[in-house]
């Protein structure tokens, strides 16, 4: 189920960093142009809201009540249960389908206008039927106050969720108060990323008392539904449909959120307590399978697992990394990975957006830099590692020897060290196990829906891919731009900081019948056509 504050994603481990750095690199391998793919798409039952019942309740799980209601304070950074709550709360300006791409909210925008002509400049057209949960309208002066708060011009105010407000050179009244004019400060090919959300209510945002929300008040929220009633000894909370909204009336007649622990929260879904329920490890998908009159809805998440390699000792030389990366069977350690989980296994070979995401690209096919024992056992040699009568590779006096670190809060990591030892035992390279820094270790890495808005910071300073940061940057055709993050993730693949494995699916297990909500993947869930099938 996804947020329209996208806090986190329920995934089957937990996300860190998309992080790397770069070195010296090679030429791109000449190749033939390779096939972009997508597989991007989403597992909610969707159906025409009209054919929905009136009515109807949706229970949902909490682990906590929020303490802090404002989603951009920091005291709200990673609180997933606020972002679970503040979705059927919140109308964003733009909608994201399962991929990333961003579409004007029809209830928000009634239009947008974009000019790149030195600098970026978009209108947007507000819809003037557009109200706070008190009634009062949302104006250009809500955008500008936001664009005053993000970017570090309220004293006391440090939002979190901005990015892509640091690109933003102004923002104004239009020829109305209906109208937003957002300049940027040069030709910005991302220029939606810091408007999807929307704005703030310019009076939250006046001072730092403002700008925190110790408890819901429907003043400072426009959306669907609104918080009718909140027990904080209970640990429930209600919503309804809300009175102001302007927008298509929601099919639910309530929204019902428990707080439950992690270990509880299987049973109730279980025992028919709970309607949906993200599902975010191997053991949970085996407590919620059994379940009658429900099942385990599944599409591409939005991260993904990579093996992050040191660049110190053997792996400083980027042809043994390279040989290393050969020596992988990355689809079998993705099958290991993901086994009694889900057979749908999409291997991810570009290090910079993922395989569900426009513009995706197959490196590994693309450089050939893809599963080849022979072929690794070569690059090492011509690395210069000597093999012995033990079976042992050596470089001037040193074993081959590598180490992986062993979490012991990561499930599943002691299979995935097993079938990477087995893996590298075939091309002599040894692998040893430490809960330490390491040559090798395993992350899961978080992706932006705008991914091409954060490149690896790493790659800017360096001189063979700085000129393609600046193009991807500044480049606003589509394909051209693809064309260059293709080169670039090239590059990347071939440096082998990072070895990508697979993309971690999102797994939501849902009651039978409940409608346009479920596994979504980037997309919006659009909370006022979520309802029950007759």
């Amino acid at each position: 189920m996804s947020a329209r504050w996208r806090v986190g994603l329920a995934a089957l481990v937990v996300a860190g960093l998309v992080t790397g750095g770069c070195t010296t690199q090679p030429e791109p391998t000449p190749t033939p142009t390779p096939t972009v793919t997508s597989n991007s798409r989403t597992d909610v039952n969707a159906q025409p809201r009209d054919t929905l019942t009136q009515g109807g309740v949706v229970r949902l799980r909490l682990a906590h009540l929020p303490t802090q209601w404002n989603p951009w304070h920091p005291d709200a950074a990673g609180d997933a249960d606020l972002a679970t709550l503040s979705g059927p709360l919140s109308a964003p300006a733009f909608l994201l389908d399962a991929g990333g791409r961003a579409t004007a909210n029809p209830d928000v925008l009634t239009g947008t206008e974009v000019r790149h002509d030195g600098a970026t400049r978009v209108t947007l057209f507000l819809d003037s039927r557009a109200t706070w949960g008190d009634g009062a309208p949302v104006t250009a002066a809500d955008w500008i106050a936001t664009w005053r708060a993000m970017t570090g011009q309220v004293a006391g105010v440090a939002p979190v969720h901005a990015d892509g407000w640091a690109g933003v050179a102004e923002v104004a009244a239009g020829a109305s108060e209906w109208e937003v004019v957002v300049t940027y400060r040069g030709v910005e090919p991302d220029w939606a990323e810091p408007l999807v959300n929307g704005p703030l209510r310019a009076a939250s945002v006046v001072d730092a008392a403002a700008f925190s929300w110790s408890a819901f008040d429907p003043a400072n929220y426009a959306g669907p539904f609104t918080v009718a009633h909140a027990d904080a000894t209970q640990g429930v909370v209600t919503l309804d449909p809300n009175p102001a909204w302007w927008g298509d009336a929601p099919r639910l007649a309530h929204i019902v959120y428990r707080t439950l622990t992690d270990d509880a929260a299987p049973a109730a879904f279980r025992n028919n307590e709970l309607d949906l329920l993200p599902v975010s490890t191997r053991e949970v998908l085996q407590k919620v399978r059994p379940t009658t009159d429900a099942g385990v809805r599944q599409a591409p998440g939005g991260s993904g697992r990579v093996l992050r390699l040191s660049l110190d000792g053997f792996l400083a030389d980027a042809a043994v990394r390279r040989a290393l990366l050969l020596a992988i069977d990355r689809a079998g350690l993705s099958a290991t990975d993901l086994s009694g989980v889900t057979d749908a296994v999409s291997v991810w070979s570009d290090p910079l957006v993922l395989p569900s995401q426009p513009g995706y690209v197959d490196q590994a096919r693309a450089t050939g830099l893809e599963h080849d024992a022979a072929a690794s056992l070569a690059g090492l040699a011509e690395a210069g590692f000597v093999p012995t009568p033990g079976g042992v590779l050596m470089r001037s006096g040193q074993p081959l020897a590598l180490t992986y670190h062993l979490a012991g809060d990561d499930p599943g990591a002691q299979a995935t060290f097993a079938a990477l030892a087995s893996a590298l035992a075939e091309v002599s390279i040894q692998l040893g196990e430490t809960n330490g820094p390491a040559d090798i270790t395993p992350e899961t890495q978080t992706v932006s829906a705008f991914p091409l808005a954060h490149l690896p910071v790493a790659a800017a300073s360096d001189p063979g891919l700085s000129d393609y940061v600046t193009r991807i940057d500044t480049e606003t055709d589509i394909v051209r731009r693809a064309d260059q993050a293709s080169q670039l993730a090239r590059l990347l693949w071939q440096s082998v900081d990072t070895i990508p494995l697979y993309q971690t699916p999102e797994l939501v297990a849902v009651r039978t019948g409940l409608a346009n909500v479920g596994a979504d993947g980037y997309a919006t869930t659009t909370w006022e056509d979520v309802g029950w099938q007759a």
